[in-house]
């Protein structure tokens, strides 16, 4: 969610180069406490305990726990990838994280365009495991470090058009239920299952495996569009939906406060002719010393944000180069990420009808700095209509704005994030949309029962589903009985 999507698309297709070892994944912090991608979140636990390869033996394993949770002999238990959420997803205080990585396994069909995969299996390991096939996820998010089973917990989105998200692309799901069974389930067969799995938050058992469509890898011809953003959605749909060639997409909203939010960059992928499905190179990808100090130099900087826009509106497209599908998902959010003790990043994303996506635009721009938020960037997706989840956040077809903020680690400033986010809720659902739960949880019970009508519905499913309580997390004791 961060990384290229953050920089600018023209940063990873511009510099790319090989490094000497891969990024390391984020890894258990000391026990017993552990912590997520906000930095905020210490949180005491009684223990990790680590999936296996297979489905059957991560059951085997995990059963003699389940029944003794569910017997009230030990607390409640987590599943965690690798914690990019921000508010608790993954985690639980007292209790036990179940640790999805080592459910790694990767199996490709290349006749039938699907890949098996763990629930721990990285977006970079599976994009490895497709690019040697010709092949691509048909939808991920912009960056490679989640895990798959979080992407899938999270009902995640990304750049590709005419889209919705990645629940559409699952034909198939492996779960273990709270009673150690492990249910099989798809849009026929135990479909509620299914449909509360899906962006479930892992709430509703521990995802095992999951078969997802996949697609032809392509090479891509980027283009760059700079634009008004109160004609963003008119111009978009110009760009984009009149065209059927444009297979990727993003934008990005001007920062820096002399133009506050005012200003747009919509760039696009065309696929070259003839290059679907061709076994293209794959490099470990970095951005280099200056595109990384370029963004972090713009965090509480007016004119550092200035600068940065300048060179992604004027210098972007005349380095941007053909980039292929994977090389364009291949970048972990890490490189970008805010490595100082004193602040963090906080991701925030709203879904706006495309109708009104300047009418919630407008209100940030009065928001945001009534709040002194320090925000960082703004990307745009294109998100279109969901009706597979249970608890969808895209209802119709959507604009997602993903909003990075730079936060002080400290009480004050965790108050005042909360204010603005409260702000922007009412915002966003007044225009007729809804916020994204992977992040901080500063929404009202109130408001997250307007975003997501369905709420109490799947609250009731889970007690009747796991009625010993044996999966929980902080979202749910946030929200589950509020």
């Amino acid at each position: 969610m961060l990384g290229a999507a953050a920089v600018g698309g023209w940063a990873t297709t511009a510099v790319q180069r090989r490094i000497a070892e891969p990024h390391p994944l984020p890894r258990p912090t000391a026990w017993p406490l552990l912590d997520d991608a906000s930095r905020l979140n210490p949180t005491p636990i009684k223990g990790v305990v680590f999936g296996a390869e297979s489905p059957e033996a991560t059951a085997t394993r995990f059963t003699p726990l389940l029944q003794r949770i569910a017997a009230g002999q030990e607390p409640a238990l987590a599943v965690s990838g690798t914690r990019h959420s921000m508010g608790g997803q993954s985690l639980l205080r007292d209790g036990w994280v179940l640790d999805s990585l080592p459910m790694n396994a990767v199996a490709v069909d290349a006749d039938g365009k699907t890949m098996r995969v763990g629930a721990g299996t990285t977006w970079q390991q599976v994009i490895a495991a497709l690019n040697a096939r010709g092949l691509a996820p048909a939808v991920m998010q912009s960056n490679n470090d989640f895990t798959v089973g979080g992407s899938i917990s999270v009902n995640c989105h990304g750049w590709q058009t005419n889209s919705p998200p990645i629940a559409t692309t699952v034909r198939r799901l492996r779960v273990l239920a709270a009673d150690g069974t492990i249910v099989s389930c798809d849009a026929s067969e135990n479909a509620e299952l299914f449909g509360l799995v899906l962006g479930g938050y892992g709430l509703f058992g521990v995802l095992l495996e999951a078969e997802l469509a996949v697609v032809p890898n392509v090479v891509y011809e980027p283009a760059f569009t700079a634009l008004p953003t109160r004609e963003y959605a008119a111009t978009f749909a110009d760009l984009v939906y009149a065209r059927a060639s444009v297979e990727m997409a993003y934008g990005r909203l001007r920062v820096d406060p002399d133009q506050f939010l005012e200003q747009a960059i919509i760039g696009t992928y065309v696929p070259q002719p003839d290059s679907k499905g061709r076994v293209l190179p794959l490099p470990e990808m970095a951005v280099d010393g200056v595109a990384r100090t370029i963004f972090r130099g713009s965090a509480g900087s007016g004119s550092g944000k200035a600068r940065r826009w300048w060179l992604e509106r004027e210098v972007g497209p005349w380095l941007a180069k053909p980039i292929s599908r994977n090389v364009l998902l291949n970048e972990p959010a890490a490189l970008f990420g805010n490595r100082t003790a004193e602040t963090t990043d906080i991701l925030h994303e709203y879904f706006v009808p495309q109708a009104r996506l300047w009418d919630f635009v407008a209100q940030v721009k009065t928001i945001v700095p009534r709040e002194e938020g320090d925000l960082l960037n703004v990307t745009v997706r294109d998100v279109r209509r969901d009706s597979r989840s249970t608890l969808a956040y895209a209802r119709d077809d959507m604009f997602g704005l993903v909003m990075l903020f730079v936060q002080e680690r400290t009480v004050v400033a965790e108050e005042r994030m909360q204010r603005m986010t409260r702000s922007l809720i009412d915002a966003v659902l007044d225009v007729g949309g809804t916020f994204y739960l992977p992040y901080r949880p500063h929404a009202t019970a109130a408001q997250l029962r307007r975003a997501y009508p369905a709420w109490d519905a799947a609250m009731a499913a889970k007690r009747r589903l796991d009625p010993a309580g044996v999966f929980q997390n902080e979202l749910y004791r946030r929200y589950g009985n509020a």
